[in-house]
């Protein structure tokens, strides 16, 4: 049985590298995810949603933070860029983050890496983000975005931990 602390020699070798492409798959599994929770989301949820903020902190980091950096507004298109751009910084980020952690403290990739997923959700949508002015608080936020957002970053951290444990067990 594997506990989370089992490496191949590809992962012993490049653990980096192996963080970053958990990183990157989870990433892709999290947007597929996204759509496809955005649908169980009811338009009262949503409409009350857009009351208290634009979007998701993931929907309006990039494009917030180079409108910044540039002194402009962006146009639709430069918004998609910088939102797939974000995506991915993100994606490698939390996928070196989680690649450590979970070497460090081997209960996080247990149950599919659920140990790891519900601090990560409170971590990012309950303090990162407040604290960036990216969204409100949990408290704020309706419920179903809520529980969507928590569903995404289940979805996010089961992907990473099936690339770490393809990783182990790759010889």
């Amino acid at each position: 049985m594997f506990t989370g602390n089992q490496a191949s020699p590809l992962e012993r070798r490049h653990p980096i590298l192996t963080g970053m492409a958990a990183g990157l798959v989870a990433g892709a599994v999290a947007g597929a995810s996204e759509r496809l929770l955005d649908r169980l989301v009811s338009k009262k949820q949503k409409r009350r949603d857009r009351k208290v903020r634009e979007g998701s902190a993931h929907q309006v980091a990039g494009p917030r933070f180079a409108s910044k950096l540039l002194g402009r507004r962006l146009d639709p298109q430069e918004k998609r860029r910088v939102n797939l751009a974000f995506g991915v910084v993100y994606g490698l980020g939390w996928g070196l983050i989680h690649g450590g952690l979970r070497k460090r403290f081997p209960v996080l990739a247990r149950w599919g890496g659920l140990p790891f997923a519900i601090p990560f959700f409170f971590a990012c949508d309950g303090v990162i983000a407040p604290a960036l002015r990216l969204s409100p608080r949990l408290d704020r936020v309706p419920w179903q975005p809520s529980v969507k957002e928590m569903g995404n970053h289940i979805a996010w951290s089961a992907a990473a931990e099936w690339v770490h444990r393809l990783a182990a067990r790759m010889r």
